[in-house]
């Protein structure tokens, strides 16, 4: 493609962008009337979708965030950064920690240096997660809560916010934290080792699904809902979002995994329900959504039970040949 047929809408650098929420991301700022540069190493091997490689008003740069030269050169023009790169998941973040090291936290501070240096960006919104919470039964959290995070995956998502949100009140680009709560739903970069996934994919073709302990509260987020909010954020008045945290998630997706457990094996008919024993889960947060939907307007448009549907009914189609590759997980 040539530059001369991009449209001429604000710019837009997404590194991560043919993840599971990146490919989201990217293809509703296109519909925004943005122009997507995209940074991605293709880790799991992954394409851009139909809708991506087939808009004129995105670029795929394929590299990797820590190649420190190649980032820089992409801050020189966009807009809007977002940052969503990182090894995600416990599994993958432990199975090497200084990779993990690297990649979730040096890199995208050297990203985020040289933003502060080029000064042409209005706005960076950094993908952070709920899990930063830690394991915090009964309690309702919202974004002033203490963090106390309990994985070196959520740490380093700590660590990062701490030095974003340190920024000059002068400095460009203005940082904005997204702590986006557990996602699931089907994407262009389908996963199946996300909770409610996984547990769909095994009461839609296994007939079983095994909840453990089930008393264990998530928030949890469709991955369309998400990509709308990082949308929201890229948009609206930069004074509504400069400095500040937002959790992304809504209020009546606060669930027990007990709960969840029955609502997949109601959707998914013929299918059998088990608790068993568990070790105690390390995550159990209950989060307030409040804040978002009253700055940003931010209101999730999938139901829990919608977005379950759309599962089971994609696997019933056959959509995904074997859906217990490795490609739809990251460990």
């Amino acid at each position: 493609m040539t530059e001369g047929n991009r449209n001429p809408g604000p710019e837009a650098l997404v590194a991560g962008g043919l993840g599971y929420i990146g490919q989201a991301v990217c293809e509703r700022l296109l519909a925004g009337g943005f122009r997507v540069n995209c940074l991605d190493s293709r880790l799991h091997g992954q394409s851009p979708s139909e809708e991506l490689s087939g808009n004129p008003s995105f670029r795929l740069i394929e590299g990797d965030l820590r190649d420190f030269r190649l980032a820089e050169s992409l801050v020189r023009t966009p807009d809007v950064i977002i940052l969503l790169a990182a090894l995600v998941g416990e599994a993958a973040c432990d199975r090497d920690p200084d990779e993990t090291l690297a990649t979730n936290l040096l890199a995208p501070l050297a990203l985020w240096e040289a933003a502060l240096y080029r000064g042409r960006a209005e706005r960076l919104l950094f993908a952070s997660t709920d899990s930063c919470y830690g394991k915090r039964p009964g309690e309702t959290l919202r974004e002033g809560s203490p963090l106390k995070p309990v994985s070196l995956y959520a740490s380093l998502k700590a660590r990062m916010e701490e030095r974003l949100l340190a920024a000059p009140p002068n400095a460009f680009p203005k940082p904005c934290v997204l702590r986006l709560a557990t996602v699931y739903g089907l994407a262009p970069r389908m996963r199946f080792d996300l909770a409610v996934n996984l547990l769909t994919r095994e009461a839609a073709l296994k007939g079983k699904l095994t909840v453990f302990s089930g008393e264990q509260w998530r928030p949890l987020l469709h991955v369309r809902d998400a990509a709308e909010a990082f949308f929201l954020a890229s948009t609206a008045p930069l004074r509504s979002v400069a400095g500040e945290v937002f959790n992304v998630g809504s209020n009546d997706q606060n669930v027990q995994f007990k709960d969840l457990g029955e609502l997949i094996a109601s959707l998914c008919p013929g299918s059998e329900l088990a608790f068993a024993p568990g070790e105690p889960d390390l995550r159990d947060y209950r989060v307030d959504f409040t804040k978002i939907r009253e700055i940003l307007g931010f209101k999730a448009k999938t139901s829990l039970a919608e977005g379950i549907a759309g599962l089971r009914d994609a696997l019933a189609d056959g959509r995904f040949p074997d859906p217990y590759s490795k490609a739809y997980r990251n460990a």
